[in-house]
């Protein structure tokens, strides 16, 4: 068989030295299709495994043929593999249109468990590489150096056939590595995020890296790397820490972030090691370094940390960064460096990107030289990307496009002239070799571009501009000046996180309070006094269920009531029941709670779903299982988990969440019939069904959430475009559906680029995770410059407006055959609203995707009136959009704009 190949070779990073150990595992030159199957067996539905061209010789296709009822296409290889030392799995992954996979996911088996790392399928070939230590374990798997099984897995995404491939699967050990702390449970799930925020900070340095774990370093896994960086490793095992001792007294360098064991402390040169809990909102607000202590280190650092690692600088050491808290004012040692590393005293937050980036620079170059040129080069290279566009040329062109004779022309020109500066200075700084300036200059020349990018935007009259906050403080200082900041970035919407399973940041009586609450008072008053004063909606969002910021007392009493969730190996979850009746009306009446006592505009589910596919097999969910099916289940849980029963009870848990939905709906539009009803939620359906009990799409077409935000977390816009597509069609315009946006892992040019493909594919808006200080401070004003540069009525306000087509019940892309498409328009009602409406005029257009007038389709018909109108063909997706005014008490006029679902032609 030649398809399994064990070897090893060493590549050149770019022109420089970085370099890297390469296991070859499968190259998939297969002499024909026999062998290749010997070697990969279909796994579950999946059918054989095909051949496909690839360069000069074939490799292994993966059929997808997701227009039928299965839920992924995956296949099993057997191996004898040692990957202990590894960094990286690396391969080649073509996916033949975009979607195709909800997601995917490369797999590992070991012992009695798999390490899984996901990854998303965009169309054509594309290089991945994956860091080892942030795959995702699922039971127990013996170690990466006892591997057995490979699996390949395409989730089930568009519901249509296709195809994806594989080519070149490897193993790298980079010079430089990652490592990912260990533990168990909400431990280790900690010390997985801190290690994947960090990486978001390398990988825009470009330099490649590896990623381990704890017990990779205790097996010897860092003999060859020169440089590591522990993101966060808590409660760091013995062997681990003797094995990344003798790396460092052998001569490596290491640099340990928050938690740091006594023998690598003594050799960092960190003494008096203390516990520093945050005593006051502030206390850690920035890192303030001494000028001149490392090339291309930043003078500030803004981290806003809730506690941190005290310490003292022992002999050999020196401290080149002090905490400073938000007044400006020292509040101690922040970072230590010596000859073996650096010692910072908090993990890595995801405030200020650039410095962060800057820092961890500044410290890799200084232990490891060689990494500056690399850096400098790809510093270059990577500044002339801009939103989508990969060079300055392919910027240009589309610039060349829409500039002439446009308002933002001479803005366009003014920052293009700009960037050439930059770029021809940046030149400069590398032929002189000076490096660490190379990078500053870099940054310049790509602020220039992406100006020129960011202005040349326009902005659409319609539109959901709006923005998550995870904390429920608005994190600007005071909801003043949050608000403050959304109306200046013309957003007319947040959704605070302001309640949970098991506390709240409102005065609530059912919950108990939070400690923001104690510290800062009630957040959803301030917030909607904030909302108001500013003309911003407020949505309250809860996260259902969840009880990890509980306090202990509270989950204690859920546990002894039997109300807390448990998967099906027996393990307890600490997640509240979702069939259970006293559950039920825990979530419910906290959800009316916040309706009742607040002017708000609206109430956002989040977390309205299972923690995963494991839960919940509890004693009363067999019950109240057993009860509505009236008969028993023989094996439980297996028969529901696994077995013949499994499709009925993913049913049942699909019943427990949508009736909580359905429910509070009812109740709130009750109590206030103009209050909106809206949840975050996954980005796969039906995906979301099976997985975590999630059936979203239905919640729309029975009009229970009048808005829904799809959760489009994606470095990917092609993945983005392929989400957004599948969601605005599997809804048919019953609602608005707004696009969550990642902003957290994206650069702001890519937000705006998603925003546009967001639009572009049938979105009414968008709504940004998270808006924290990086997004207040840099992304509300760079959006303004062009995107959000103009106010946006919102698209939930408006008349309910139905449009019907010979394809509703498609729920792919429409693409009309015929010369015309004949669409019935019906307004139903006039809405509710805060306002009492006494009517509503207007127009029926034919509108792009930008929402721009193509033609005048007729007039609106009265409420409770239809009217045909027929959309001719042409070239592009188009939408037709009821255009008017309701009017409201007093005798005032409120604009408002309802579209349908996108329409192109064959």
């Amino acid at each position: 068989m030649r398809g399994l190949i064990i070897g090893v070779c060493l590549l050149a990073v770019g022109a420089v030295c970085f370099g890297a150990e390469v296991v070859k595992i499968d190259e998939f030159n297969y002499a024909d299709l026999t062998a290749l199957r010997e070697a990969w067996q279909p796994v579950e539905k999946s059918g054989p495994a095909e051949l496909m061209a690839h360069g000069n010789k074939q490799t292994l296709k993966i059929p997808c043929p997701f227009s039928q009822e299965v839920n992924r296409a995956a296949y099993d290889r057997k191996v004898n593999l040692d990957l202990l030392k590894a960094g990286a799995i690396t391969f080649d992954f073509y996916a033949d249109t975009d979607g195709v996979g909800g997601s995917c996911t490369i797999y590992f088996h070991s012992g009695n468990g798999w390490y899984g790392g996901g990854f998303s399928a965009n169309k054509g070939w594309q290089r991945i590489s994956l860091g080892k230590g942030i795959f995702r374990v699922e039971d127990q798997p013996a170690g990466w150096d006892k591997v057995d099984t490979i699996r390949v897995n395409v989730w089930r995404g568009k519901p249509e056939d296709s195809f994806c491939a594989i080519d070149n699967l490897g193993a790298r050990t980079e010079d430089l590595a990652v490592v990912c702390g260990g533990g168990t449970g909400a431990e280790a799930k900690s010390a997985q995020g801190v290690a994947k925020q960090l990486c978001t900070f390398l990988d825009k340095t470009g330099l490649r890296y590896g990623v381990l774990t704890d017990s990779d370093v205790a097996g010897g896994a860092l003999k060859n790397q020169k440089l590591a960086i522990f993101a966060y490793s808590p409660g760091m095992a013995e062997e681990t820490v003797n094995k990344a001792a003798e790396y460092v007294e052998g001569g490596g360098k290491i640099i340990v972030f928050y938690s740091l064991p006594g023998r690598l402390a003594g050799l960092l040169g960190a003494t008096k090691m203390a516990y520093r809990p945050r005593e006051r909102e502030g206390q850690f607000a920035n890192v303030k370094f001494e000028e001149g202590a490392l090339p291309g280190l930043p003078a500030i650092m803004a981290q806003n940390s809730w506690n941190s690692t005290g310490f003292e600088a022992g002999e050999g050491a020196k401290v080149i960064g002090v905490w400073q808290d938000a007044e400006g004012k020292t509040q101690g040692p922040a970072v230590v460096i010596n000859d073996n590393g650096a010692f910072m005293g908090h993990v890595l937050t995801d405030a200020d990107s650039a410095a962060k980036q800057a820092f961890l620079m500044a410290l890799i170059g200084h232990f490891v030289p060689d990494a500056w040129p690399t850096a400098a080069q790809l510093a270059l290279a990577k500044a002339e990307k801009v939103g989508p566009y990969a060079t300055r040329t392919e910027l240009k062109a589309w610039l060349d496009k829409v500039t002439p004779g446009s308002a933002f022309a001479d803005k366009v020109k003014a920052a293009t002239a700009a960037a050439a500066v930059a770029e021809k200075q940046a030149q400069q700084l590398l032929g002189d070799k000076k490096y660490p300036e190379v990078l500053a200059a870099a940054q310049k020349y790509h602020d220039a571009l992406a100006d020129s990018y960011f202005v040349a935007h326009t902005p659409r009259t319609s539109e959901f501009r709006a923005v998550w906050n995870h904390s429920g403080t608005g994190d600007c200082g005071s909801w003043e000046e949050a608000m403050k900041r959304l109306k200046a970035g013309n957003f007319n919407a947040v959704v605070p996180n302001m309640w949970w399973g098991g506390v709240a940041h409102y005065d609530s009586k059912l919950l108990p309070h939070s400690k923001t609450f104690n510290e800062q008072g009630d957040q959803i008053a301030q917030c909607v006094a904030a909302g108001k004063k500013y003309g911003v909606e407020v949505h309250p969002w809860k996260v259902n269920w969840n009880l990890s910021t509980a306090p202990q007392e509270f989950v204690e009493k859920m546990r002894q009531e039997g109300r807390l969730q448990v998967s099906n190996k027996g393990e307890e979850l600490r997640w509240l029941c979702s069939s259970n009746p006293a559950n039920f009306k825990l979530e419910l009446d906290t959800m009316l709670e916040v309706v009742r006592n607040y002017d708000v505009d609206g109430v956002h589910f989040d977390y309205i779903r299972y923690p995963g596919g494991e839960s919940c097999y509890c004693n009363g969910c067999r019950e109240r299982f057993e009860q509505g099916r009236g008969a028993k289940v023989a094996d439980w849980p297996a028969d529901c988990v696994s077995g013949a029963l499994k499709a009925e009870y993913q049913d049942f848990r699909c019943a427990q969440i949508t009736r909580l939905v359905k429910a509070v709906s009812e109740q709130a539009h009750a109590i206030k019939p103009w209050i909106k009803i809206s949840a975050a939620v996954f980005s796969d359906y039906p995906g979301s069904r099976s997985s975590v009990g999630q059936d979203w799409v239905l919640w729309c077409r029975e009009g229970w959430l009048d808005f829904v935000c799809p959760m489009n977390y994606t470095e990917s816009d092609s993945r983005l475009s392929a989400l957004v597509s599948n969601q605005v069609n599997q809804i048919n315009s019953n609602v608005p559906l707004y696009s969550g946006i990642g902003q957290f892992i994206i650069e702001d040019d890519q937000v705006v680029s998603q925003m546009e493909l967001a639009r572009a594919n049938g979105a009414d808006g968008f709504i940004l995770f998270n808006m924290g200080k990086n997004l207040a401070e840099y992304g509300l004003p760079r959006y303004a410059e062009g995107m959000t540069s103009e106010p946006a009525i919102l698209p939930h306000n408006a008349p309910r407006i139905k449009f019907s087509t010979a394809y509703d019940e498609q729920r792919t892309a429409i693409v009309v055959k015929e010369a015309e498409l004949p669409v019935k328009v019906e307004v139903v009602g006039l809405g509710q609203h805060r306002q009492k409406v006494s009517g509503a005029a207007g127009k029926l257009e034919l509108q792009d995707m930008e929402g721009r007038k193509l033609a005048d389709l007729g007039a609106l018909p009265k409420a409770g009136a239809t009217v045909s109108v027929k959309v001719p063909r042409q070239a592009g997706m188009v939408r037709v959009a009821a255009v008017g005014e309701m009017v409201v008490e007093g005798g005032a006029k409120k604009a408002f704009v309802v579209r349908s679902r996108p329409y192109s032609f064959e």
